[in-house]
C-alpha cells in the first residue's frame, strides 16, 4: 500500500435542489404539503453528511491506513482544498498547517452562518408554501428570490462562504418582502371584501375575494366570504320581499322571510334591524287581539278569560295603559259579581238548610270586605242555626245521657232555643219534634231493683252512695248509669246499666279476693 494519497474533496452539490424539492413538492395537493417540514429536515441531514461526516470520516480512513500522508500538489492548490472538514485538509488526523487555526475557525463559523440562514430561508419557503399560493401578484419576486438562493449555493459548493451568506440573506430577505406583500394584498382584499358585504355589493364583494382566493385559497375568512358573496344575489332579492310584506303589514310573513335570510346568511347587512321591525310588527298585532279578547270577555262576566288577555298584553308590552285601566275596571266588576254569587250561594245554602255551606259563603263574602251587613247577619244566623242543629242531633244520637238531671235541663234549653229560631226549615222541626218526645220519654222516673250480699258498698253514678244491701229499689230516669261496689278484702266491681222500664233486677256485689 502506498504511503501517500491524492486529497479527496467532497463532492459540489448544488444546494438549490432544496428549492426544486420545494417546488414540486408545492405544486401537489395541500394535504401532501404537510411533508415538506420532513423534506427540510432530510435536505438539512444531507448537507450536514456532504460537508461534515463523508470528509471526516475519509481523513480518519486515510490516518488509519496511512502512517505518513502527503498532500496532492493539485489538492493544495485548489481553491478552498484546505478548509477544514475536507479530506486534503486532514494529514495523520491533523489540520492543514498551511490555514492558522483562527482561520479555521472563522471558516467554520462563516460556514455554520451560511447554513443557518439557508434554513431561515427554507423555512420562509415553507411558510410561503403553505399559506399561500404565488400567483401573478407575486411570481417574478419568487423567482428572484430563488435566484438569490441559487447563487448562494453556488458560492457555498466553491466553500465561499461569506458570499454564500450574503447571498441567502438577500434571498430571505426577498422572501421576507414577498410574504409580507402578500399579507398586504391579502388583507386589503379581505376587508375590501368584507366591506363591500356589508353594503350588499354582490359584485365588488365577489371580485375582492377571488383575488384573496389568488393568495390564501384555504384562509377561512377567505371562504366564508366567498361563500357569502355567492348568496347575496339571493338575499337581495328575499330583502326586497320582505320589506314589501313590510309596507302592507303582513309582520308575520315578514318576519318568515328574515328567518330564512338568517338561515342563509345571520351576518347579512341590515338583517338584525328589518327582523326587529317584523317582531314588532307581530307583537302590536297580537297585543291587539288580546285586547279585543280581554274587553270581550269582560262585557260577557268573564273576568279570569278577560284577565288573563290583559295581563298577557303587559307580558308584551309592560307600559300599555289600556290594559292597566282594563284589570283595574274588571277588579271592581268582579268584586261586585263574586259578592253577589257568593250572596245568593249563601241563600240557596240557607234555604235547604245546609249551614256549613251557607256559613262558608258568609265567610267570603267577609273575606272581600268585613263591613257588610248581610254577611255579617247572615253569619251569626247560620251559626245558630249550625250550633242549635248539632246540638239537637246529639241528643238524638246519645239519649241514655239524659240520665243526669243537669243534661237533662240542658237539654231542655236547647229545645226552647231551637224552638224559637226563624226560619225554621223542615230539617230543624223534625229535629225539635224529636227531642221534645226524647224528653218527654226521659222525664218519667222508672222503677230498678237492685240485690247484693249485704257486705258490699254500692255507689250509683248521678244518685250517690247507696250502702250495703240485700235488695234495694229505686226510681230512676231512663239512661245510663254507673254502678259501683266495693268491699274490704275484695276487689272493687263497676257496671254500667242502661235503665228502662220493666227492666230485671240487677245484682252488684265484690267476689274476688284481693
Amino acid at each position: 500500500m502506498s504511503d501517500e494519497f491524492s486529497p479527496i474533496r467532497p463532492k459540489k452539490v448544488p444546494l438549490t435542489h432544496a428549492r426544486e424539492t420545494l417546488a414540486r413538492a408545492s405544486a401537489k395537493p395541500a394535504s401532501s404539503r404537510l411533508t415538506l417540514a420532513m423534506l427540510a429536515l432530510l435536505i438539512g441531514a444531507l448537507l450536514a453528511l456532504v460537508f461534515f461526516v463523508i470528509p471526516d470520516w475519509l481523513a480518519r480512513s486515510g490516518v488509519q491506513n496511512s502512517p505518513a500522508t502527503v498532500t496532492h500538489p493539485e489538492a493544495a492548490a485548489a481553491p478552498g482544498a484546505g478548509g477544514p472538514g475536507s479530506a486534503a485538509a486532514v494529514r495523520s488526523g491533523k489540520a492543514d498547517p498551511g490555514l492558522p487555526p483562527y482561520q479555521q475557525v472563522l471558516r467554520e463559523q462563516a460556514r455554520a452562518d451560511a447554513q443557518a440562514e439557508l434554513a431561515r430561508f427554507v423555512e420562509l419557503q415553507l411558510q410561503l408554501e403553505q399559506q399561500m399560493t404565488v400567483g401573478a401578484w407575486g411570481a417574478d419576486e419568487y423567482e428572484r428570490a430563488k435566484s438569490l438562493a441559487a447563487a448562494g449555493d453556488e458560492a457555498f459548493v466553491r466553500e465561499q462562504f461569506e458570499p454564500a451568506l450574503a447571498g441567502y440573506r438577500d434571498a430571505t430577505a426577498a422572501l421576507q418582502a414577498l410574504i409580507e406583500r402578500g399579507r398586504q394584498i391579502l388583507e386589503q382584499a379581505v376587508a375590501d371584501g368584507s366591506a363591500a358585504l356589508t353594503d350588499r355589493d354582490a359584485r365588488t364583494a365577489a371580485d375582492r375575494f377571488a383575488l384573496a382566493a389568488t393568495i390564501a385559497p384555504s384562509d377561512p375568512r377567505v371562504q366564508d366570504g366567498q361563500a357569502r358573496a355567492a348568496l347575496l344575489p339571493q338575499i337581495n332579492e328575499r330583502l326586497r320581499e320582505a320589506r314589501n310584506l313590510e309596507l302592507v303589514e303582513d309582520w308575520q310573513h315578514a318576519l318568515a322571510v328574515y328567518e330564512e335570510i338568517s338561515q342563509m346568511d345571520p351576518l347579512t347587512s341590515g338583517l338584525a334591524e328589518g327582523r326587529e321591525r317584523a317582531r314588532q310588527g307581530v307583537r302590536q298585532g297580537r297585543i291587539q287581539a288580546l285586547l279585543s279578547e280581554g274587553f270581550t270577555a269582560l262585557d260577557a262576566h268573564r273576568f279570569d278569560p278577560a284577565r288573563s288577555a290583559f295581563r298577557a298584553v303587559l307580558e308584551l308590552d309592560a307600559d300599555n295603559s289600556v290594559a292597566r285601566g282594563a284589570l283595574q275596571q274588571l277588579e271592581k266588576d268582579a268584586v261586585v259579581a263574586r259578592i253577589a254569587a257568593l250572596q245568593a250561594r249563601a241563600a240557596s245554602a240557607a234555604a235547604e238548610e245546609r249551614w256549613d255551606d251557607a256559613l262558608s259563603a258568609y265567610e267570603d263574602v267577609l273575606a272581600v270586605d268585613g263591613n257588610i251587613q248581610f254577611a255579617v247577619a247572615g253569619r251569626a244566623a247560620a251559626r245558630e242555626q249550625q250550633r242549635l242543629s248539632a246540638s239537637l242531633g246529639n241528643i238524638l244520637k246519645n239519649p241514655e245521657r239524659l240520665s243526669s238531671q243537669q243534661l237533662y235541663d240542658e237539654a231542655g234549653q236547647l229545645l226552647a232555643q231551637a224552638s224559637a229560631l226563624t226560619p225554621r226549615g223542615p230539617r230543624l222541626a223534625q229535629l225539635i219534634t224529636d227531642v221534645e218526645g226524647v224528653l218527654q220519654a226521659y222525664a218519667q222516673p222508672v222503677a230498678v231493683v237492685l240485690r247484693s250480699d249485704a257486705r258490699t258498698e254500692v255507689t250509683l253514678s248521678s244518685v250517690g252512695p247507696l250502702g250495703s244491701f240485700t235488695e234495694k229499689r229505686l226510681q230512676l230516669r231512663p239512661g245510663a248509669y254507673t254502678l259501683i261496689g266495693s268491699q274490704d278484702g275484695c276487689r272493687d266491681v263497676r257496671e254500667q246499666i242502661l235503665v228502662r222500664p220493666n227492666m230485671a233486677p240487677i245484682d252488684i256485689r265484690c267476689t274476688e279476693p284481693l
